[in-house]
């Protein structure tokens, strides 16, 4: 076998692991393994005598090289533990993973069905109830150290292997004193302690009764199993003392990195902790704290557990819901703040009152959940509110928090935004885009004017363009933009026309 995971739960090659020192597991078997090389085969991965199983080998060859055991999408992905609240009662189930469409064609048109066997707890869950349309894909658990899977009959197992499932047969249970359940799609899953951003509603389970700080809020739920539950909700704003009661625990908690909000459409209901929307269409924005990396990977979890990745260049992202449903999207390899969807029913938009935000655009009120970007403006105004925080995005400064609000003149402001809740955009909107010039590109042509296109303005446009340079608020840009325009006069780029006369 040529990968395992390392104690960190991260995917290791064979020929990046340490010999010794280091404990590695059998991603499919959860069994300790050993790295082994030889003449013949070169370095790998070697179970204990009489352990593992080409299932292992089969399931291990699946996971990519970028295969995290703590992500989000790959914990989905196998059989999960989900926390199920009910008033002050909860339950504990292992949840399966659906069966594609493709797979549950096939299962029928074949009879390829199967029943897999919870060993711990002496109990079963067929291919039935892993239907894409079902609400039976889990199995009631009581706490253990570990849990495992098996087949009744070999007709089971080799139904199992040609729809191409390759779940582990082994996870791990509760070992630990302390667990977070965290909210992905319409369940709580069971995470590991590492470190997490946790800025909703989740739930704890620990061995002993717990004393929580003054600025949590925690509910305590009913104890089973010699368990204390508790429904958690922590304050927007994370002291230095509330990171370091989690730490006591292993869970390291940090300030969200970024937010994910919803743009389009506007007007949203409830379900359960989701966002409920009846369009399929709808736009995503993302908003950092601090800076914005270079590389942004947006992950979105489907209704039936699979999930897809996209790269993205930009801020705002336009996506698709083809399935009704929860839908989770969080960034990959960042923890922030997660968006919950829910796609497929009937919202009621009756309304009976408008909520004012605190910033004034021209002496002009905005208005909270209704506008989210203005085109013009001379001056801005933000009033203190003792209701929400708001943060301003200024050009080249990172984003800060306005603790007693501000005025800000044009064209310095990018973005004022209440941190998952709303954003109001001060840059012009895509369709207005084509009435700006582009100076990066004016820059370029300008560098590039002995090889290109060539043309002749008229004084009255060449004293246009002049004043449109007295606008940039890049002064090292619009330096350099003065001095080629001085150097060449009359003669510019045919990019420069161009723009001017779609201007004017």
């Amino acid at each position: 076998m040529e990968r395992a995971f390392d104690q960190l739960g991260k995917l290791v090659h064979a020929k990046n692991a340490h010999k010794y020192g280091i404990v590695y597991t059998c991603p499919c078997c959860g069994a300790r393994v050993f790295k082994a090389e030889g003449r013949i085969q070169s370095a790998h991965f070697r179970h204990e005598r009489g352990q593992g199983s080409e299932r292992c080998e089969l399931y291990v060859q699946r996971l990519t090289g970028s295969s995290h055991f703590n992500d989000y999408s790959a914990i989905v992905n196998r059989p999960f533990i989900t926390f199920e609240p009910f008033e002050d009662d909860w339950e504990l189930f292992i949840t399966f993973p659906y069966l594609t469409p493709s797979q549950a064609r096939q299962c029928d048109l074949q009879h390829l069905h199967f029943k897999i066997k919870c060993n711990e707890m002496n109990s079963f869950i067929s291919s039935a109830q892993l239907w894409p349309s079902s609400n039976e894909n889990k199995l009631r658990i009581v706490p253990k150290e570990s849990y495992s899977f098996s087949f009744a009959r070999k007709e089971d197992e080799r139904c199992y292997e040609k729809l191409g499932l390759f779940w582990p047969e082994y996870m791990k249970g509760f070992r630990s004193n302390i667990y977070l359940f965290q909210l992905i799609n319409k369940n709580f899953c069971m995470i590991e302690p590492r470190e997490v951003s946790l800025n909703d509603t989740f739930y704890m389970m620990s061995r002993k009764k717990i004393e929580f700080p003054e600025e949590i809020y925690a509910k305590a739920l009913n104890k089973k199993y010699g368990w204390f539950a508790y429904k958690i909700q922590i304050p927007c704003v994370l002291t230095d003392s509330l990171i370091k009661w989690f730490q006591r625990f292993g869970y390291f908690l940090k300030s969200p990195y970024y937010y994910l909000d919803i743009v389009t459409p506007s007007v949203f209901g409830r379900k359960n902790d989701a966002l409920l929307i009846e369009e399929k269409e709808c736009v995503i924005q993302i908003t950092f704290r601090d800076f914005k990396p270079q590389i942004i990977h947006l992950v979105h979890i489907q209704p039936d557990y699979v999930s897809k990745e996209y790269r993205l260049s930009g801020t705002y992202f336009k996506v698709t819901l083809n399935k009704e449903g929860f839908h989770t999207f969080y960034i990959k390899n960042q923890e922030g703040k997660m968006l919950h969807l829910y796609y497929g029913e009937k919202i009621n938009t009756c309304f009976l009152e408008r909520f004012d935000s605190s910033i004034i655009a021209d002496q002009q009120k905005l208005t909270l959940f209704e506008e989210k970007s203005i085109s013009k403006y001379k001056s801005i105004s933000v009033m203190e509110s003792p209701f929400f925080s708001y943060w301003i995005k200024e050009k080249n400064k990172f984003a800060r928090k306005l603790d007693h609000g501000g005025d800000f003149s044009y064209p310095s402001v990018e973005k004022i935004f209440i941190p998952g809740i709303w954003t109001f955009s001060f840059s012009l909107e895509e369709d207005q885009r084509h009435n700006e010039f582009d100076w990066h590109k004016i820059l370029l042509a300008y560098i590039r004017m002995e090889q290109g296109a060539t043309t002749w303005i008229s004084n009255e446009q060449y004293i246009f363009l002049q004043k449109c340079l007295g606008s940039i608020y890049d002064k090292n840009l619009q330096s350099k933009l003065t001095y080629y325009l001085k150097l060449y006069r009359n003669q510019v780029p045919k990019l420069v026309k161009e723009s001017i006369q779609r201007m004017k």
